[in-house]
């Protein structure tokens, strides 16, 4: 009876002053633009855009399991929408912003119903063809500018790009909490713990994932909208970027997969630092990457979530034991 009193009784007092923080974190941030630097809001919206595509790679490979390593050709199709809607139609930003989002999420929609039947290193591999074929089509389509990049309309001030992303990464997060919630949310984590079990209970596990994709799909497409009107010129090697892959896959396994605030706070801590790296060694801070994923498989393999569970015994018996469960 102790046991089980305890740990309600720690609850009920860590989870107001848990929520107080994130409230007085949220407030702080949306007052930096007023008292800080043009340096941190630069780099601050480059963490939120970083945080909002690393939890949309959360709902599909975090949620359901399944790997995507294409997520970039959404986020790049998202700024190519936008740059093509306002410097060729002339369309105001935020009729373009909704198209910028819409259009990935159809298109994830549309091609992930086939895909997603792929598993594994499959369906890895077909999402990295996926976002490869996005980035040679806009290659090759005078619409677009081929190679040689769109430019957009300049717009207001700096302040307004980190406010628009600052409220894509809190939409993220409101999406990823009522998801978790949610028929859907329980539908995937179920297809990532045993697929064919799922389906057997009755779970439409195609449709579930297809979700997932379209969703994930748009919160890309959403931030890769505001970044091409932010640049104010975007190109394919740019957008297309498969190191962004990278970078977001690493995030939500830092943070933790599966969980809420884990892209996140995986975006903030990483991108963070290698931002702060790229100032003072801009060749040499991409070294980062690889020794941050050597490090989070050996010492924190389910993130910081996981590890904040672990806290109690936190010693070198963790780490030795993490050797062994992940046969490194």
């Amino acid at each position: 009876m102790t046991a089980l009193a305890v740990p309600a009784a720690v609850r009920r007092l860590v989870m107001p002053a848990w929520y107080g923080a994130l409230v007085l974190a949220c407030v702080y941030l949306a007052l930096i633009p007023t008292i800080g630097t043009g340096y941190w809001v630069r780099t601050l919206t480059f963490i939120f855009m970083f945080a909002v595509l690393a939890a949309g790679w959360n709902l599909i490979g975090g949620f359901a399991g399944y790997a995507a390593f294409g997520q970039v050709g959404w986020f790049g199709m998202g700024a190519y929408s936008v740059a093509v809607a306002m410097s060729k139609w002339h369309w105001p930003f935020y009729p373009a912003l909704a198209l910028g989002t819409a259009l990935p999420a159809a298109a994830a929609l549309a091609v992930g119903l086939p895909v997603l039947r792929l598993r594994g290193h499959y369906f890895a591999i077909a999402t990295l063809g996926i976002a490869i074929t996005l980035r040679e089509l806009v290659n090759n389509f005078d619409l677009t500018g081929a190679g040689s990049g769109l430019s957009t309309p300049l717009g207001p001030s700096f302040s307004y790009y980190y406010y628009l992303m600052f409220g894509a990464m809190l939409l993220a997060v409101a999406v990823t909490w009522m998801l978790r919630r949610s028929r859907l949310g329980y539908a995937l984590l179920a297809i990532r713990e045993n697929e064919s079990a799922a389906a057997t209970l009755g779970v439409n596990t195609t449709l579930a994932k297809a979700a997932a994709f379209a969703i994930s799909a748009a919160l890309a497409g959403l931030v890769g909208a505001i970044y091409a009107y932010w640049t104010a010129f975007i190109d394919p090697s740019t957008v297309f970027d498969l190191t962004f892959n990278v970078r977001m896959i690493v995030m939500v396994i830092l943070g933790g997969t599966g969980t809420i605030l884990g892209p996140v706070i995986g975006a903030f801590l990483l991108e963070g630092i290698s931002q702060t790296l790229w100032s003072s060694f801009p060749a040499e801070h991409l070294i980062f990457f690889g020794i941050a994923v050597v490090l989070i498989v050996l010492f924190v393999p389910a993130g910081l979530s996981g590890l904040l569970l672990e806290l109690r015994t936190l010693s070198p018996r963790l780490f030795v034991r993490n050797l062994l469960r992940y046969r490194v």
